[in-house]
């Protein structure tokens, strides 16, 4: 099993955690009020193990956002809310008053929007920090559970893929919901990601 080790792990968080101070700046100057988004706990788990970990959890129905990203290593880099928790953050960017039907009506570009600026911002970080490019795709947004993850349904595949989970809380107007950020590699993108990692380390003299 691949691992990632404490100074690769404390590198990967600050990074992480430079991505979504930049999400968090976005989204304010999106809703005109101050979003909080949590320093990220990273976990590297096997991508079939994903569903067993967030079940269990408040995550049962979802609305996820998910994003392909290529460069030296590529990722599927996804954001996955509870449904209701979803509706939650549209509902404070949009009109509070209006009802949940009409709510629904606007989820899916919202949350479209909310991916778009949080994952890329993510992805952002680690390349101006390792240095290099990435080229990504356009946001996806699913309706799913955690039975039938539209990205989890290939065994074959899933024996050979790793995914960085990292949970995050995001608060708005006084409101704190969770949510995760999954980043679904393959074993050499893993690889090649943990490789950027230690030339990252080695520039600034850790190691």
């Amino acid at each position: 099993m691949l691992e990632i080790n404490e100074l690769q792990g404390d590198a990967l968080k600050e990074l992480f955690n430079l991505g979504v101070g930049r999400a968090a700046h976005s989204l304010s100057m999106m809703v005109n009020d101050e979003v909080e988004l949590s320093t990220p706990d990273i976990l590297l788990v096997q991508a079939s193990e994903v569903v067993t970990t967030l079940l269990g959890s408040e995550f049962s129905q979802l609305s996820m956002v998910t994003i392909d990203f290529i460069g030296p290593f590529n990722a599927t880099a996804i954001l996955l809310f509870p449904e209701r928790n979803a509706l939650s953050i549209v509902s404070h960017m949009l009109d509070p008053h209006m009802l949940p039907e009409e709510l629904s009506e606007f989820e899916q570009e919202a949350m479209c929007e909310i991916g778009n600026i949080i994952l890329n911002a993510c992805m952002s970080s680690l390349a101006d920090e390792f240095q290099i490019e990435f080229e990504g795709g356009l946001p996806v947004h699913y309706f799913s559970d955690t039975d039938s993850l539209p990205l989890f349904g290939n065994q074959h595949l899933l024996h050979e893929q790793v995914v960085l989970l990292l949970q995050i809380h995001l608060t708005m107007r006084q409101e704190q919901v969770q949510g995760h950020l999954l980043f679904l590699l393959s074993v050499s993108s893993l690889n090649a990601l943990l490789d950027c990692v230690d030339r990252y380390l080695a520039r600034l003299g850790i190691s």
